[in-house]
């Protein structure tokens, strides 16, 4: 042995003695077995069981000395480094894991669960860009990893990109039903595309394959209740917790649907069940409140809601309530400071200026009652224009996905005549247009909707193909400039607008487009091979 190498193995050797002594000093002391082993004969393999044995136990910062120490001994160890960097990542060591990662992917770059680590601890340290493109490299040397997928779609989501989520998750290399948290990714990128119903759906079938995940039926439960399906919600979330009487988390659950659906005569019994035995939970209190109140008790709603709000004071329907018993008791006064606490929170219900108006015109003011009745009148207005307009909106998708184009637009037409400003609706019109083959009629619904949304990146994105399919390149690259500024994760439109440039042989523009494109989604068939058309395009030099 040279010289040199004794000097490596004997610092390798003190490592693992400082290695140790800072277990002793941090009282990470593991079992008499180990621990002798490693004073004998240091081994990656012996440091590993250490961390591992730390792991097990939820001593993350043990866990992450020793396999530091293991990595130092094993320094080319994929397996070593993921250790280290997910112990890291637990300790909130970012940047250490973040560094520990990248290294190991220098050494060895097709290592899938290494890259999901750095997407991982990159995501954390709010590193977004460079995370999606470790999630991509991970799922392109793994297509079924669940935890990529995940990471993948949830960074999707949070960019506000559902449609590529659902793209991804609906092309997934594995059944989405069959794990939770995939289901869970894609129902919640369904319900924000406005997708309820798909949303829905999945999640009966994921529910079928897991009868116990309370996160799966808390999302078909909240489902439910958005489309007002309130029997149906009941008897989801009443029959988990009926399995599960101990479970605080599913009977409050069950509550919230029967106290929300005013089923009093169930909802008052359990109510009183689990305040009993958990008196302070502020929720309980409020429901208790709210069933003392139908009941016509207005001391002990009083006592209730107060001692909830109390808790919770950013709580608007338990000041409203609250507000309801108080104008009950004929303390109008404390009703008005509570229906006014209503209104200075978000989102207050339209209801509470009724109930406002109400209080004021005993207190006298006259003039305020008529301002909160107003208001209460054009907000019920619209409120029920929305409704209609939904109704008709949700009836027209089902025509038009039967094929009936034809009913389809007269239904939406039916909805934009109560919401005649509703950039969405507009542009639904226009796809049921486009499919009867109506153009003309479909080109003035995109513009309706872009000119009440000028960020409507799906309808810039329409026009610029019906402006493309007319020969106008110039009009056609002005919206899918605006679709991608308005959208900069459209895939689609970046790779209109690269085919636009292409067509007007602005090539340099071109290969600008389809490379970011290819950034923001690399297996994308209809980039790559336009890509391929753009390299071999004539009249390049």
């Amino acid at each position: 042995m040279g010289a040199s190498s004794v000097h490596r193995f004997a610092s390798g050797l003190l490592l693992v003695s400082l290695a140790i002594s800072s277990h002793a000093a941090t009282q990470c002391q593991g079992p008499s077995t180990i621990q002798a082993e490693i004073r004998a004969h240091p081994q990656a393999d012996a440091f590993v069981r250490l961390g591992e044995w730390f792991q097990a136990r939820q001593k993350e910062e043990c866990a992450a000395e020793a396999f530091r120490s293991a990595l130092h001994l094993k320094p080319n160890s994929v397996h070593i480094s993921e250790l280290l960097g997910g112990s890291l990542i637990d300790i909130g060591d970012l940047n250490a894991a973040a560094e520990v990662l990248k290294q190991s992917i220098q050494i060895s770059p097709s290592a899938p669960g290494t890259r999901v680590g750095l997407a991982q601890a990159l995501e954390q340290l709010h590193q977004g860009d460079e995370a999606k493109v470790q999630w991509q490299a991970a799922l392109k040397l793994d297509p079924k990893s669940v935890t990529a997928l995940d990471g993948l779609s949830k960074h999707l989501i949070a960019e506000a990109n559902y449609g590529g989520a659902i793209e991804l998750l609906r092309s997934a290399a594995v059944d989405v039903t069959r794990h939770e948290k995939l289901a869970l990714d894609l129902a919640q990128a369904y319900a924000k595309s406005g997708m309820v119903d798909d949303a829905g759906a999945l999640l009966k079938k994921a529910l079928a394959v897991h009868p116990s995940s309370f996160p799966l039926t808390f999302a078909l439960t909240t489902v439910l209740m958005s489309k007002v399906y309130f029997r149906e919600a009941a008897e989801v979330s009443g029959n988990f917790a009926l399995k599960r009487p101990d479970d605080v988390d599913a009977q409050r659950l069950y509550l919230q649907v029967l106290v929300t659906a005013q089923e009093a005569v169930r909802a008052a019994p359990l109510a009183r069940k689990l305040l009993a035995s958990h008196p302070q939970d502020p929720y309980f209190l409020y429901a208790n409140g709210v069933m003392e109140l139908q009941a016509g008790n207005y001391s002990i709603a009083k006592q209730h809601l107060e001692q909830s709000i109390a808790m919770n004071p950013s709580n608007g329907i338990a000041h409203l309530n609250l507000g309801l018993v108080l104008a009950k008791l004929n303390d109008n006064i404390g009703a008005k400071q509570q229906f006014e606490q209503v209104l200075a929170l978000q989102n207050p219900p339209l209801e509470v200026h009724f109930e406002l108006a109400k209080v004021l015109k005993v207190l006298g003011d006259t003039e305020g009652a008529e301002r909160q009745l107003k208001t209460y009148q054009e907000l019920t207005e619209v409120r029920a224009a929305r409704s209609l307009a939904k109704a008709k909106s949700d009836e027209a998708e089902q025509a038009l996905a039967s094929g009936n184009s034809r009913r389809a637009i007269e239904l939406y037409r039916e909805a934009l005549q109560a919401r005649p400003e509703d950039a969405s609706l507009n542009y639904k019109l226009s796809v049921a247009l486009d499919a009867a083959g109506d153009t003309s009629a479909e080109r003035n619904a995109l513009e309706k909707a872009i000119q009440i949304d000028p960020d409507l990146a799906l309808a810039h994105n329409q026009l610029g193909y019906l402006d493309s399919r007319d020969g106008d390149y110039s009009a056609a690259e002005e919206h899918f400039r605006q679709a991608v500024r308005a959208a900069p994760e459209y895939v689609a439109a970046w790779i209109n607008l690269a085919a636009t440039f292409g067509m007007q042989s602005k090539f340099a523009e071109a290969d600008a487009a389809i490379a970011t494109a290819l950034k923001l989604n690399p297996d994308n068939k209809d980039a790559l091979q336009l890509h391929k058309e753009l390299a071999s395009a004539p009249g390049r030099k």
